[in-house]
């Protein structure tokens, strides 16, 4: 026997199907800041309070406190002091971070995973915790709980992940070989934020909703802190800022301080060809 066809029946189904989960259900939050953080969405610079929920491709900086970041698996991330991380991916708990200090912690079953990127280092936790620091080309990991599986990005040709232990201690510095340790060194632990000696604690359920204050757009002494950064996510920090070089003062800018940047100077090239005929800058 043949049921007739119900038309709103299979428009849920479909919708269902194609349409993408509920934004809280594929963004983090931002659940705790002493200050607001400084967000970098797209090209706009703006202030956040604990509250606001981020998107893929946000860019969140701390100031001289640090700030926490959660997941709806349970996944949570901590930021020291002058430290800045970019989020990506929507389908799993994904962060890069740009310079300073993280701490992340997946300790809940099954599907807490987390993966944090730092220099030439890729690192999936979903049983553990750990400490990340990245500064200039100097790039050191600690795990308080472990051990998790620890991929260099910049070397194909590895037999596979390293797996650095619970308190254990990996660094590499520039072109080096890394190097693991059955514990960390002191200067390690004294620059360390004393934030991080406790575990994190998830308190997102106690947060109201914020909305973040748009500032001002994204000039180019603020992406100065971040020459450092592997070519493959420069490309990707270009690209995110390139619509800004249709602002004439930004794009003499970026000529003046990082025309010398073969990713920025392709896109400013890739700019002047898209004017209009008789506007030309003195680079190109």
């Amino acid at each position: 026997m043949h049921r007739p066809f119900s038309f709103a029946a299979g428009l849920l189904t479909l919708m269902a199907t194609v349409l993408p989960a509920p934004a809280s259900a594929q963004t983090a939050l931002l659940s705790h800041a002493e200050r607001p953080a400084r967000l970098i969405r797209k090209t706009t610079v703006y202030d956040a309070p604990a509250g606001v929920r981020l998107l893929p491709g946000d860019i969140v900086e701390s100031g001289a406190s640090g700030l926490q970041i959660e997941w709806p698996n349970g996944a949570v991330l901590a930021l020291g002091p002058s430290s800045s991380v970019q989020l990506d991916g929507p389908a799993s708990p994904t962060v890069l971070l740009l310079r300073g200090w993280l701490k992340l912690a997946a300790t809940k079953p099954a599907n807490s995973q987390l993966a944090a990127s730092a220099g030439p280092w890729q690192l999936k936790a979903d049983h553990g915790s750990a400490i990340l620091h990245l500064a200039g080309t100097k790039t050191e990991l600690f795990v308080e709980q472990g051990p998790l599986p620890l991929t260099e990005t910049d070397r194909p040709g590895a037999t596979g992940p390293t797996a650095v232990g619970r308190d254990q201690y990996a660094v590499r510095n520039g072109e080096q070989a890394l190097q693991v340790s059955q514990r960390a060194p002191r200067q390690f632990v004294s620059e360390m934020p004393r934030t991080f000696y406790d575990p994190l604690v998830t308190i997102a359920s106690r947060i109201r909703p914020a909305d973040p204050a748009a500032l001002r757009e994204i000039e180019v002494q603020d992406l100065a802190s971040w020459n450092d950064v592997p070519p493959l996510l420069r490309k990707r920090m270009v690209a995110q800022f390139t619509p800004r070089l249709n602002d004439a003062a930004f794009r003499q800018n970026v000529e003046a301080q990082l025309g010398d940047d073969p990713d920025w100077r392709q896109a400013l090239q890739k700019t002047v060809k898209k004017r209009p005929p008789g506007m030309s800058n003195y680079l190109f």
